[in-house]
């Protein structure tokens, strides 16, 4: 590995110059880890410090002398789209004893490291802990033992630790998701879909055994985002005779003329007296009672391997850096802290309340109270429990998978009761703006949740436009089945705005087909929309009906929901292709310069940024000029190619510049780049919009379906008409009253005013360009412990 090399960013006054830091990765491998160390020494040479590798994990650091070397910049290039972990990761039972804590810090301290960052699970962090409390004793028995110089061991007085969890069992309190979490999930949805479309083929049930030790978050978000018809999970085991009751489950979803079966077993079920449950015991109480065989399929290791996701390139990247900002400012003697993130944003909490919070979910565990083991797995969790068991059991009531006409309303969440206009309300689902990934998902959940709760719920084809036409149809519970995980809209959709002359038409379409309500599924088109059909309502009667927005666009640019439905499967997308153009420059130094799609909203193309580890981005909010093309971002670009870099990735928002074009920059990037590199650029397009759904995707629009019908069912039940979208904000839901578009939204932009992310930005100037100066900056933080992912 190269020696440390030369920074252009002064140290800020905090950091100490020459600081060192230690990083290491221990225990499991999980995907993502990778973007984490670069973050770690990319942030840690930018701030005007001295990065360390430990290499196999505290087995390096017992080991010392080659076990610990220090890095540079291009020592960690080239490392986003690979999973594992370069560094090495190994157990050490050794470092459990106190020779080897001893050994450790005497390593640590030979190489003048007293900070570290740890990625790993419980078992890593809180070694690394233990050796920070007992770091001083142990200094002192070194000098005493004469194995350490006292002058060193006065330098280096206190160790400090940040800890990034590493795990696919996003099992560790006070961190939304853990390093590797999501990534494991597209592993396993990825099987999920396969073996979904063989399963339909040949009306087979098939058991799925899933990895999470002891925690059941793998197994419940994939049975959710993969439509599994039962799931077993260590927080909410069933009595002794599970058997009858699961077959009972399966067998009255076949009563809606659904073919196929699929249960998902956690890898650490038990019953509730502690009997574990396994894949092999469900597969053989089905074949018993239902009389075919199950076949059972145990995922195993595939799930922690593989690329990782986007979300598992641009989360580690933030944590990575703000670690070592929390490391360069924290006391001598701070605790132990977990650098997380919670609703999308770094979360920083002391190790010990991690720890405490964790143990106390396998305190209730043990202790059979299942309830509080939910509740403490975080808010998404506990949330998606409630709901799996609507989205998965059809109500006995229903004829042929839709509701017996004698069924009366029973409400969502929100209800009170029966409304005014009916038994039970009517309400129509569409689709109106851009094609988003995850429509397809809502529609399936809104048309669940509704029968459940008593609804109609009917589907409108091809946007208003069919609402006119008359082209409504009632959907039933089969018939939407393997809508879960299915790209494009089965609906249909439009980008149409109704003007106040088409109104007319559409009283007409809502009084003959008795709708009560409508779910409008959609972009910034589907909210003007909605804006239009409430003002209609004050002069036409039968348009005085509740009318809901639920967000999904692959823009990301809508007020009221810090993420859309659509969006980070684009962003995944974006992401698979800029790695295949890294392939493809491999062979000679290029520089590439790639259009995304965003409308005037730079969310995909700033998070692909910083998944990609692209160099430079130019986003719609920020004005671009042509020094900043000719000559700062040029000049940059020589510099590096003249080092011996290969690749130099431009990433450009289809609406940055109006006279700025892809095309253009390439080419004054060519202009300027002379023999030193050649320049291609290329321009994504619709692919952006298209492919199955991402497990997130499909998590959120389950989630935002309930919180739309239960608008619907309140407003319903008290009579109350109006128009409204709905979201979620630092993890909580939210309903905004269509009448607030305007003030929370620029509509000449066609973006929400001041999102989330826009403070992420300086980020990729630090781990992405080193040529490129930048002030360093603290990430904001989140407010309040709960999880929420």
């Amino acid at each position: 590995m190269s020696t440390h090399e030369s920074v252009q960013t002064p140290p800020p006054a905090d950091a100490g110059s020459g600081t060192r830091i230690g990083i290491l990765t221990s225990g499991g491998d999980s995907p993502g880890m990778n973007a984490a160390v670069r973050a770690v020494v990319r942030s840690t040479l930018r701030l005007g410090g001295r990065p360390f590798g430990i290499l196999e994990g505290w087995r390096g650091a017992l080991a010392g002398g080659d076990g610990i070397r220090e890095l540079g910049w291009d020592d960690v290039g080239s490392l986003l789209h690979r999973g594992g972990t370069v560094l090495g990761s190994a157990r050490c039972p050794e470092f459990r004893e106190r020779d080897g804590l001893r050994a450790a810090a005497l390593h640590l301290v030979q190489h003048q490291i007293d900070r570290l960052v740890v990625i790993g699970g419980d078992g890593s962090l809180r070694g690394a802990e233990e050796l920070r409390q007992e770091w001083p004793e142990l200094l002192t028995e070194l000098v005493r033992a004469g194995e350490l110089d006292g002058t060193a061991a006065e330098a280096h007085p206190r160790l400090r630790v940040a800890g990034l969890v590493g795990s696919i069992d996003n099992d560790m309190a006070g961190t939304d998701m853990t390093i590797g979490a999501d990534t494991a999930l597209h592993r396993i949805i990825e099987a999920l879909d396969a073996l979904s479309s063989t399963a339909a083929s040949h009306q087979r049930t098939f058991v799925v055994e899933v990895m999470g030790r002891h925690c059941g978050y793998l197994a419940l978000m994939a049975a959710v985002a993969g439509g599994s018809d039962a799931v077993l999970v260590p927080e909410g085991p069933p009595a002794d005779g599970w058997q009858s009751g699961l077959v009972a489950s399966i067998e009255r979803t076949r009563a809606t003329g659904q073919r196929d079966s699929l249960v998902i077993v956690a890898e650490g079920a038990t019953d509730q007296a502690g009997r574990p449950i396994t894949s092999a015991a469900v597969a053989e109480a089905l074949g018993e009672r239902m009389g075919e065989r199950a076949r059972v399929t145990i995922l195993g290791h595939v799930q922690r391997g593989g690329r990782p996701s986007a979300y598992d390139r641009w989360m580690p990247t933030l944590l990575g850096y703000a670690a070592v900002r929390q490391l360069l400012q924290a006391a001598a003697d701070a605790p132990s802290q977990i650098v997380g993130v919670r609703h999308n944003q770094v979360a920083v909490l002391p190790l010990s309340e991690a720890v405490r919070d964790t143990n106390a979910v396998k305190t209730a565990l043990e202790s059979c109270d299942f309830d509080v083991a939910r509740e403490a797995r975080g808010s998404s969790f506990a949330t998606l429990s409630r709901l799996y068991a609507q989205l998965s059991q059809p109500p006995a009531e229903l004829v042929d998978g839709r509701p017996h006409p004698s069924r009366a309303f029973t409400g969502g969440a929100a209800s009170s009761g029966p409304g005014p206009t009916g038994p039970r309300p009517r309400v129509g689902v569409l689709h109106v703006g851009g094609l988003a990934p995850g429509m397809n998902t809502a529609v399936r959940a809104l048309v669940r949740f509704g029968l459940t709760d008593g609804m109609e719920v009917v589907g409108i084809e091809d946007s208003l436009a069919g609402l006119a036409r008359g082209r409504v149809r009632d959907l039933g519970w089969a018939e939407v089945d393997d809508w879960v995980g299915r790209g494009g809209a089965f609906l249909g959709t439009r980008r149409h705005v109704p003007t106040p002359a088409e109104l007319p038409a559409l009283v007409d379409a809502v009084a003959r087909h008795r709708l009560d309500a409508l779910v409008l599924v959609g972009g910034l088109d589907a909210y003007l929309t909605a804006e239009v059909l409430v003002r209609g309502g004050a002069e036409h009667g039968p348009l005085g009906i509740p009318v809901v927005c639920l967000p999904a666009s692959i823009d990301n640019n809508l007020p009221g929901a810090d993420l859309s439905v659509g969006a980070d499967t684009a962003l995944n997308t974006v992401v698979e292709a800029l790695d295949r153009i890294r392939t493809s420059a491999s062979a000679t130094q290029r520089c590439f310069v790639a259009e995304t799609k965003g409308g005037r909203c730079g969310y995909l193309t700033m998070m692909a940024g910083l998944a990609s580890g692209a160099e430079r981005v130019y986003l719609p909010e920020d004005r671009l000029r042509i020094a900043d093309i000719a000559a700062d971002d040029a000049e940059r670009m020589s510099r590096s190619f003249a080092e011996g870099r290969r690749l130099y990735l431009v990433l450009r928002n289809e609406m940055a510049s109006t006279h700025y074009t892809t095309d253009l920059v390439a080419r004054v990037f060519e202009e300027e780049g002379g023999d030193l590199f050649d320049v291609r650029s290329t321009v994504l397009g619709h692919v952006q919009d298209g492919g199955d759904p991402t497990p997130f995707d499909r998590l959120l629009a389950t989630r935002l379906a309930r919180v739309a019908l239960d608008e619907v069912s309140r407003r319903w039940a008290e009579g109350a008409a109006g128009g409204c979208y709905v979201g979620e904000v630092a993890g909580r839901a939210t309903v905004t009253p269509v009448d607030r578009l305007a003030e929370e939204t620029d509509l000449v932009a066609g973006r929400a005013r001041s999102p989330w992310w826009s403070e992420l930005r300086p980020v990729i100037a630090v781990v992405s360009d080193r040529h490129r100066s930048v002030a360093p900056v603290d990430l904001p933080l989140a407010a309040g412990r709960d999880q929420a992912r």
